[in-house]
């Protein structure tokens, strides 16, 4: 039998139904990782997501094939009088898809980190997403398998595999949910959908445990309902008590690791180091603004972020699995700002990642979140450089990270414009069009205009005693720096 489920796991590698799964996978999985930064925790999540179900129904096509074979072959009467029982030659068919399935999925991940690391992604992958995965491909594959066996119907085989994508795909994008939970009846799919990720801390929260049960259930309940079908109208049974144990094993941990599931809330926001502050929410993404509430909110010291780069005047540091690189591009892009507020009480000299909100500031500290830095929401100019510096320049002048919480057009907007200027972020021609054309923003541009008339020393002295005012919100336009009287 081992050489069976030898032959039958080379014969599925070989299948173009195979094959047709890992193109669409492989193709989704580089589309994905090119809207997000390289992070290995966190690229291995999109490989898992991206890769899983086209996977699966490739191998549910190609299963469902092998289920068919005998019959569209004429060998099922040949197999018929063969002297080994049906279910230990079908016992190693599914030994040989299961085989096959663990060794695409997991050459896939494989190459998906590879090419993660490749592009200066860093950082520990979670390896029970490549052993969920796995499961999910073996029981596609296996339901395929009794799909082909049971049906006798290429049309139907060809078939099993569209139906079984668009049932998950609603299943994980529009499912109902269960006791308030919107995503609690989305983690039964083969495969999640977590919505909140930190290369830092991890799926948020984590189902891996209870979803790896639950798909391993679910796997021995088909493999053990197929093994009892072929055996029908045999004189040589699959034998009951094993096929029992398979069966109440398989049933207890679909159900216990499906209710866990159930259970869950959609996302777990990490509001501190302490799990005690996590906070439980209810939605549809890993919202940021569930802390925006408060606009003096800062996340606390974790000593999480620690790839670290820049000089004595700022220095910005990332979670390791985003590496130096990212450190540097953010040092780069908010140090001439930096530079023009040089020597003024109370500006940022150091940058820090954290793992949720709009962008909040601690101190002297500026904190970028993850979520917007990594995802293409935060890039949707296709450049992080104008982000960073708002993020900056927020902490810098005492600015909320809430829309509308200061009204628009004060001093600070001024001295922010000013900045931009100031440090080549953007033409003063750029500034100038705005101060002609704009209703709203132009005052300000008029006044950061004037500012940008005199030396960058000058306005620097003469904002110092007024500093303090200006963060404050109470300092006029009229009293800037080269202004008329």
């Amino acid at each position: 039998m081992k050489a069976v489920a030898r032959m039958e796991a080379r014969h599925l590698v070989r299948s173009p139904l195979l094959w047709l799964g890992v193109a669409l996978a492989a193709a989704l999985t580089a589309l994905e990782m090119s809207w997000f930064l390289p992070a290995l925790a966190g690229d291995d999540l999109l490989a898992y997501t991206a890769g899983g179900l086209p996977l699966g129904a490739g191998a549910l096509l190609a299963g469902a094939w092998l289920g068919l074979r005998d019959r569209v072959s004429g060998a099922a009467d040949l197999v018929a009088v063969t002297p080994t029982a049906p279910w230990r030659l079908w016992r190693a068919r599914l030994v040989g898809v299961a085989a096959a399935a663990v060794g695409m999925f997991a050459v896939g991940f494989a190459v998906a980190l590879a090419v993660s690391a490749a592009r200066g992604g860093r950082g520990t992958p979670d390896l029970r997403l490549l052993a969920d995965g796995a499961l999910a491909l073996v029981l596609g594959g296996w339901v395929g398998v009794t799909v082909g066996r049971l049906s006798g119907s290429r049309m139907v085989s060809v078939l099993a595999a569209p139906v079984w994508l668009v049932l998950w795909f609603f299943v994980v994008t529009g499912g109902p949910g269960v006791a308030g939970r919107s995503l609690s009846v989305q983690n039964l799919a083969p495969v999640l959908n977590p919505q909140g990720h930190s290369a830092a801390y991890g799926l948020l929260p984590d189902p891996l445990w209870p979803h790896l049960g639950y798909l391993l259930g679910l796997t021995l309940l088909v493999g053990g309902l197929l093994l009892v079908l072929v055996s029908r109208g045999s004189a040589q049974r699959v034998p009951l008590r094993p096929l029992l144990v398979v069966a109440v094993t398989g049933a207890v941990l679909a159900g216990t690791g499906g209710t866990r599931l159930l259970t869950l809330p959609d996302v777990l926001l990490v509001l501190g180091p302490d799990r005690a502050s996590w906070k439980p929410v209810q939605g549809d993404v890993y919202s940021p603004e569930a802390v925006s509430d408060d606009p003096g909110w800062s996340f606390p010291a974790d000593d999480h972020a620690r790839a670290c780069a820049g000089d004595a005047a700022l220095t910005a540091c990332v979670y390791p699995g985003y590496g130096q690189r990212l450190a540097r591009q953010m040092h780069a892009a908010m140090a001439p700002v930096a530079g023009v507020f040089t020597g003024l009480s109370g500006v940022p000299t150091r940058v820090r990642m954290v793992p949720v909100g709009n962008g909040s500031c601690r101190g002297i500290e500026v904190q970028v979140p993850e979520g917007l830095v990594r995802e293409p929401a935060g890039r949707s100019d296709g450049n992080t450089r104008h982000l960073y510096i708002g993020f900056y320049l927020q902490c810098a002048l005492g600015l909320s990270s809430v829309p509308d919480d200061h009204p628009v057009g004060d001093a600070r907007d001024a001295v922010s414009f000013w900045a931009l200027v100031a440090s080549g972020t953007i033409p003063r021609e750029e500034l100038a069009g705005i101060a002609g054309t704009d209703p709203l923003w132009g005052p300000v541009a008029t006044a950061a205009l004037a500012m940008a008339a005199l030396p960058t020393a000058q306005v620097r002295a003469d904002l110092a005693p007024v500093w303090e005012r200006l963060r404050a919100g109470r300092l006029p336009i009229s009293e800037l720096p080269g202004q008329r009287a």
